[in-house]
C-alpha cells in the first residue's frame, strides 16, 4: 500500500533536490544573503551631502502617439545624522512639453521627481520575496531572481510538507523553478510585482531593476561615479507611468544625465 502523502511530497522533493544540486561552472561564490545584506547596509553610514545638475528626457506614449518630453534641474542628496536615512530631492527648472501636454505641467513635474526620489525605496521590496543568485555574470556581477513570497508559499502549500515553509535552501529552490520563463502562468498575479529580477556587484551596488507586473514590466538601469568615496548616480534609464483624468494613462521612459557632481564643502546651496 502507498502513502498518499509521499506521493503529494515527492514530486516537490525531486524538484528541490534537482534545483538544489551544485550550480553551473562560475556559478556564485558570494551567498545571497551576503548580497542582500550589502545592498541594505550602507558601509559608509556618516553624514553627508552630494548633488549634481542632470537633464533628460522623457517619452511619454499614449493613446495618441508618442511625445517626448524634455527637463532639466539640480539634485541632491544627503544624510543628515549618523546612521539615518539617506534622502533625494529633484528640483526640476525647465521642462519642455508639447504643446497637448502643457496643462499637465504640474503632474509630470511631480512624477518625475518622485520617480527618482524614491527609488531607493523600490528595493525594499526585497523583503517580500525568495531571492536567489540566478546567475554569475562578467566584472564580478550576479543577476538575482526573486519570487513573491506568498506564490512560493502557496507552492510549498500545495506540493511539500510543513517544514518546507521555514526552509530558506528550499524556498530559494522553488523560487528558482517558478522564475523559469515555463512557469509564467503559474506565478502570474495581480496586484505587486510577481518577480523580480536584478544586477548588482560584489559591493551590494544595483545597476539594474525589473519588476514585473501581470499587465508588464517596469524596470531601472543605472550607471554610476564614485566622489569621495561614495557611489552616486551618472545617468539613470527608468519607466513610469501615470493617470491623468481627462486624457488617459502615459507610459514614459525617462533617461536622465547627470554632470557636475558634488560632495560635502563642494555643494553649495
Amino acid at each position: 500500500m502507498y502513502n498518499s502523502r509521499t506521493v503529494r511530497y515527492l514530486p516537490l522533493i525531486l524538484l528541490v533536490l534537482f534545483l538544489a544540486g551544485p550550480l553551473p561552472a562560475g556559478a556564485s561564490h558570494i551567498p545571497v544573503d551576503v548580497l542582500l545584506q550589502r545592498m541594505f547596509t550602507d558601509p559608509s553610514p556618516a553624514p553627508y551631502e552630494a548633488g549634481a545638475i542632470f537633464e533628460g528626457e522623457m517619452a511619454a506614449m499614449w493613446r495618441g502617439g508618442r511625445l517626448t518630453v524634455r527637463a532639466a534641474g539640480t539634485y541632491r542628496e544627503w544624510r543628515a545624522t549618523p546612521g539615518g536615512l539617506r534622502r533625494r530631492q529633484v528640483t526640476i527648472t525647465r521642462m519642455d512639453l508639447p504643446l497637448v501636454l502643457r496643462p499637465f505641467e504640474a503632474n509630470l513635474k511631480k512624477l518625475l521627481a518622485e520617480r527618482v526620489e524614491q527609488e531607493e525605496g523600490t528595493l525594499a521590496l526585497l523583503d517580500e520575496y525568495d531571492v536567489f543568485v540566478a546567475e554569475e555574470l562578467p566584472g564580478g556581477r550576479y543577476l538575482l531572481g526573486a519570487v513573491r513570497k506568498d506564490i512560493v508559499t502557496e507552492i510549498i502549500s500545495r506540493y511539500g510538507r510543513p517544514n518546507d515553509l521555514r526552509d530558506a535552501g528550499v524556498r530559494r529552490a522553488v523560487a528558482r523553478w517558478l522564475y523559469q520563463p515555463g512557469q509564467r502562468a503559474l506565478v502570474t498575479r495581480p496586484g505587486g510585482p510577481f518577480l523580480i529580477t536584478a544586477v548588482v556587484d560584489e559591493e551590494g551596488i544595483y545597476y539594474s531593476l525589473l519588476l514585473t507586473y501581470d499587465w508588464g514590466p517596469v524596470g531601472t538601469e543605472i550607471d554610476w561615479i564614485r566622489l569621495g568615496g561614495r557611489p552616486l548616480w551618472r545617468q539613470v534609464k527608468m519607466d513610469t507611468s501615470l493617470e491623468l483624468r481627462g486624457f488617459g494613462r502615459i507610459d514614459g521612459k525617462m533617461h536622465l544625465r547627470f554632470r557636475d557632481h558634488c560632495f560635502n564643502s563642494g555643494c553649495r546651496r
